[in-house]
């Protein structure tokens, strides 16, 4: 049932991408260091074609069809599916010099766009949308916009092991922070930052540590961090194991733990 499900998905969006009516003006924008981005939007205005080239990302060159989101007064912005969430690639916005473009990559600090009048009037529509055809038909756009957990947890690991060794470094002691990844759904891992809260212990050590050099004598007692989402934050210490239990949207995660830290 579910690969029936699935071809009649991509059948849709086949007949999707064979509709697709483009307006007959679209435009193409620099944003330096030889990346650029071409916009081309649809007839009704509810969807675009964007295309990133000249970034060394998985996303260089790929036409995605975005929908977009009207927020008023001209500002939108431009949709994706990516890693299996929402993703906001392209934003238009009104400043007071007139309209502004950002492009926003995965583990970048977005670009802001200039607009290309010579590489606009190059442009050919009908070449950019072949190219999205051909990509949609061989499931380029379905494969990124795909959760990808082994990935994830990956780029989670990395990102904690990196606040570990700047608790370590400020602590002048050996702090980890260890996580049972098997123990998160795929909805978590998608939904929530898990470095963001798993390594807010060691981050609020490292900021103890950096204002009073008496905590480190403190930090050099913990082994370790475990950490897990629970229903209720708590912080607990067992024979130097400190054992973390937070849980998903809690706002004040960091003054809870700086608290306790302080009062060990």
């Amino acid at each position: 049932m579910k690969q029936y499900v699935s071809l009649v998905a991509l059948f849709l969006l086949s007949l999707q991408a064979a509709a697709l009516e483009l307006a007959r003006h679209p435009q193409v924008f620099d944003a330096g260091q030889g990346v650029s981005l071409t916009l081309a939007p649809t007839a009704d205005g509810k969807q675009a074609l964007v295309q990133v080239k000249g970034i060394n990302h998985p996303l260089d060159e790929v036409v995605f069809l975005t929908q977009v989101r009207e927020l008023g007064n001209e500002q939108r912005d431009y949709g994706i599916r990516l890693d299996g969430r929402d993703y906001n690639l392209l934003n238009k916005r009104r400043a007071w010099s007139g309209e502004s473009f950002q492009l926003n990559l995965p583990g970048t600090e977005g670009f802001e766009l200039g607009y290309n009048e010579t590489k606009t009037k190059a442009l050919k529509q009908s070449e950019l949308l072949a190219l999205y055809k051909r990509q949609e038909k061989a499931g380029l756009q379905a494969r990124l916009a795909a959760f990808d957990r082994k990935k994830r947890v990956q780029d989670y690991s990395a990102r904690l092991q990196q606040m570990d060794l700047e608790a370590t470094q400020a602590c002048g002691t050996p702090l980890a922070t260890r996580v049972d990844w098997s123990a998160f759904n795929d909805d978590l891992l998608m939904s929530v930052s898990v470095p963001h809260f798993c390594g807010e212990v060691v981050s609020q050590m490292a900021s103890l540590c950096g204002r009073a050099d008496s905590y480190k004598s403190e930090a050099s007692t913990i082994k370790g961090v475990e950490c897990r989402f629970g229903d209720s934050m708590k912080l607990r210490e067992h024979d130097g194991q400190l054992s973390f239990t937070t849980l998903k949207d809690e706002p004040n995660q960091g003054d809870f733990i700086n608290a306790i830290l302080r009062n060990r």
